[in-house]
């Protein structure tokens, strides 16, 4: 490759097979190519106009950049690995408050760490309840770590402190996803039934940018939000940096009495999405998951069979493991073993984290890379660019 000065145009230089291209669009206006080598040179990175400037993070930029085809080879199961039940909100459309109290043990908590990790699971979503609530969150996460998985996050945000945004960073975890489910207050108070949420879940993500922790919004698609759920895409994206993820509703999570909306409403959201993607806002589902939604409520044929139970498990507080929210238990953490992991394809529910990380695992397991990297384009801006 040939060696880049300081304010040399990139595209007249870079001229490798292996390099990677895409641009990147904001807003409906193209702000500039990227071009990525798969070895970066010391001291140089790529600016939005493909410029190479000399910079003191190139080794850091490197690093995560090798993390991310690292995760490409690797990532192709996923578990929810529930800690705890116990939560600070009262949201209207989860059971697991309702429960009583439970925390995970740390010895069901070291044996599904093992088991998972001798069964080629990667991708561990520390979950609850509100997992910050477990006394021993921090712990886990830097085991896990240890152990050398990916790890995410989704909380509430309302304990998102500076103290437990500092925590977080060093504990090393790769990333945190907030529920925002309105940007207005009364509408996000009276979701979760808890004073304050939105401010505390939109502080939260100003401080997990402060740290440096990759973030993201989860939005949980509902009645009361279906009318302005683009602007909220698009206002989280503008106003706070944040990308968004479409959280569908489930019925095994909860009721959904309060949050079911018409077949019209949903397919013109989703239309008014897939063109959000196009013009660059980032929305961080995959475009084949999103008309998956809408062919199904089009009682189209469906293209995406969910593979939950064999790359996607749910672990729960006491060790049971499920293949999903809907299905029975599949045994103890104790007896979970390959042959308990079966490929059986199912359509019955459009659960986001089952059928897309589904399609993302089957991708990855069939050697489909070009459909994962741009599947993931926006994923790839969230750790390396981000």
């Amino acid at each position: 490759m040939k060696n880049l000065k300081i304010g040399e145009k990139v595209s007249n230089v870079l001229t490798n097979r292996k390099l990677i291209k895409f641009t990147k669009h904001r807003h409906k206006r193209r702000i500039g190519n990227f071009k990525i080598a798969p070895i970066l040179q010391n001291d140089f990175y790529l600016d939005f106009q493909g410029v190479a400037t000399n910079v003191n993070f190139s080794a850091k930029t490197s690093k995560r950049f090798r993390k991310i085809l690292s995760e490409f080879i690797k990532t192709c199961r996923f578990v929810n690995l529930f800690i705890t039940n116990s939560c600070t909100c009262r949201c209207t459309m989860c059971n697991f408050w309702r429960q009583n109290k439970t925390f995970m043990k740390d010895s069901i908590f070291m044996k599904t760490a093992n088991v998972l990790e001798g069964l080629g699971f990667y991708n561990f979503s520390l979950t609850g309840g509100e997992p910050l609530l477990h006394p021993k969150y921090f712990d886990f996460v830097k085991i896990l770590k240890h152990k050398g998985f990916y790890v995410n996050s989704p909380t509430n945000g309302t304990l998102l402190t500076e103290r437990n945004a500092k925590r977080l960073r060093e504990s090393g975890i790769d990333s945190v996803s907030v529920s925002i489910d309105s940007l207005n207050p009364e509408v996000a108070d009276k979701v979760r039934h808890y004073p304050g949420q939105l401010h505390s879940a939109l502080n939260g993500l100003k401080l997990l940018k402060k740290y440096g922790i990759p973030s993201s919004a989860i939005v949980l698609l509902a009645k009361h939000n279906i009318h302005e759920y683009s602007e909220i895409i698009k206002k989280l994206d503008a106003e706070y940096d944040t990308p968004s993820i479409l959280c569908f509703p489930d019925a095994g999570i909860g009721p959904l009495e309060d949050i079911n909306f018409n077949k019209d409403e949903l397919v013109k959201l989703l239309d008014e999405l897939l063109i959000l993607k196009k013009e660059g806002y980032r929305l961080l589902n995959a475009t084949e998951y999103l008309r998956e939604i809408k062919r199904a409520y089009l009682n189209q044929k469906r293209c995406i069979p969910c593979y939950g139970g064999y790359y996607y498990v749910n672990v729960y507080w006491d060790g049971r493991v499920t293949p999903c929210f809907n299905k029975g238990t599949i045994c103890h953490i104790n007896d979970l073993s390959v042959d308990s992991l079966r490929k059986r394809g199912c359509t019955d529910c459009l659960n986001q984290c089952f059928i897309e990380f589904s399609y993302i695992s089957d991708c990855m397991a069939r050697k489909k890379f070009f459909t994962l990297w741009k599947e993931r384009s926006e994923t790839l801006e969230l750790h390396f660019l981000g």
